[in-house]
């Protein structure tokens, strides 16, 4: 399988640290049970943890994912029927040169390869702190992201966390009615504007909605 570092920039101590008060509190109430709206507010506290609470633009995703220490790669010849995973501990570091991997199909489109990062940070944040895997680093810990991605509540709960982090709901609302009063209110219009501002797929975009204005 030959991989390909995404990495934005090298991980940088300061920015490692940032989250370390966050996975303590974490690994003391793992979060394994949240409802929805607990999922939202922890994706507003990594976002305000890695300094990006205030941001105005696409959340920088790999960043973020470099803040908790992960590498990011995009990979060929992955398992078709799956579009991205998550290895942490175990084996991971003899294979990858480090323990924390996100990893995305090389030939999934930009804007899903961001959302299957963020997805994935959430099975680390949410299934991984505070699990038998977390307390012995020789156990390996994978969650793939599936092409029929399923309805499961933990699954859910990951796509909730990622739409929060990559479209941050107060910053969406703004957003959008700005963007239906500037098109006469055209939907259409408004959703590739919003795609485009927060580099997602147009789809999430329509979910989003859904979410936050219905």
């Amino acid at each position: 399988m030959k991989i390909f570092s995404i990495d934005s920039y090298k991980q940088r101590k300061g920015d490692i640290m940032k989250t370390e008060t966050l996975l303590k509190d974490l690994s003391v109430n793992p979060a394994r049970n949240y409802t929805i709206r607990q999922t939202e507010d922890l994706a507003r506290r990594v976002l305000h943890d890695c300094g990006f609470d205030n941001i105005m633009g696409a959340t920088p995703i790999v960043k973020i994912a470099n803040c908790f220490g992960f590498s990011c790669y995009k990979a060929e010849n992955i398992p078709q029927e799956i579009s991205g995973n998550i290895f942490v501990g175990g084996t991971t570091e003899s294979i990858y040169n480090t323990d924390k991997v996100i990893i995305v199909g090389y030939n999934e489109e930009y804007e899903h390869q961001r959302f299957i990062i963020a997805h994935e940070l959430a099975h680390y944040l949410i299934d991984y702190i505070g699990s038998a895997e977390s307390k012995d680093k020789r156990l390996l810990f994978s969650k793939a992201y599936h092409k029929n991605n399923s309805f499961s509540e933990e699954e859910v709960r990951a796509d909730r966390f990622a739409a929060e982090l990559l479209m941050p709901a107060e910053l969406f609302l703004k957003k959008y009615v700005k963007a239906m009063e500037a098109s006469d209110f055209n939907k259409t219009y408004t959703i590739s504007y919003l795609a485009t501002f927060f580099r997602t797929k147009k789809s999430s975009i329509e979910r989003r909605i859904d979410e936050v204005i219905s």
